[in-house]
């Protein structure tokens, strides 16, 4: 780890609030055997990515050009709507034509294939809810990692990305949850222009600036990479997740702003 000692620790811990019930129950995850994604549950089905997304997009629910407020609840809620409206039969018909559209050449189906994965990963866990790691998180585990930028450049860049997708895992296991969070919040504004004005926390537990913006540009430059999910219990404490599958090119992309 690069220069984060106890010292170090011990000021994140005592400068970062924690839920009072901070004691983490095992993860269980709601996919089942031979399943790549777990499904979402809507109007008493289960439904696939696929599903979903050609629900929403039958049904026209873009969630009116969707913005960073925009929660995983809302679409949830809209997708309740879509297949309410459509009905199993039409919703099936719907599927088969909405395989064959390209999310390439059409905003309309990557947008929600986005809001389907989104939905997927909110739902990986019984008990819980999940999203990605910001691209400002994923930032602070490279930097915390054994990363280094120049060891990936002889190799294929799937592999490279794969190799990367490790070292985030490690290093957002390295810190608690919610350190990471702050840490990851501070890093974003500090590379993003116009953002308000960070603090002194995340320098002190990251110093090495030139390290911090080249993690930063990394995790921006990977954004349909991989990304270690961020679990949030019902009792409301956090914790590290696994690292999903990587989905179809156009259906994901990591994000600024948190997803839950």
């Amino acid at each position: 780890m690069n220069s984060l000692n106890a010292a170090r620790l011990a000021a994140l811990y005592a400068h970062v609030p924690r839920p009072e019930s901070a004691a983490c129950p095992p993860l269980r995850e709601r996919r089942r055997v031979g399943q790549t994604w777990p499904t979402v549950p809507a109007d008493g089905l289960d439904y696939s990515t696929v599903d979903v997304a050609a629900a929403l997009f039958e049904t026209g629910a873009d969630l009116a050009a969707p913005t960073d407020e925009t929660t995983t609840d809302a679409v949830w809620r809209t997708l309740r709507e879509a297949v309410a409206e459509l009905g199993p039969v039409a919703h099936i018909e719907t599927v088969a034509d909405f395989i064959n559209l390209d999310p390439a050449e059409f905003e309309e189906v990557a947008q929600c294939s986005r809001w389907a994965h989104r939905l997927a990963l909110s739902l990986w866990y019984e008990d819980a809810r999940a999203r990605p790691l910001t691209i400002g998180e994923t930032a602070v585990a490279l930097y915390l990692s054994t990363a280094d930028r120049y060891a990936t450049a002889t190799i294929p860049p799937a592999a490279a990305r794969l190799v990367r997708a490790r070292q985030e895992a490690a290093g957002a296991r390295l810190v608690a949850a919610e350190v990471l969070v702050r840490l990851g919040a501070d890093l974003t504004a500090e590379f993003t222009p116009g953002a308000h004005r960070t603090g002194w926390l995340h320098r002190q537990a990251l110093p090495d600036h030139a390290r911090r913006a080249a993690c930063f540009r990394q995790a921006r430059a990977d954004r349909s990479a991989p990304t270690p999910l961020l679990v949030r219990h019902d009792g409301g404490a956090l914790t590290v997740g696994t690292t999903p599958p990587a989905p179809a090119p156009h259906t994901w992309a990591r994000t600024r702003t948190p997803e839950w």
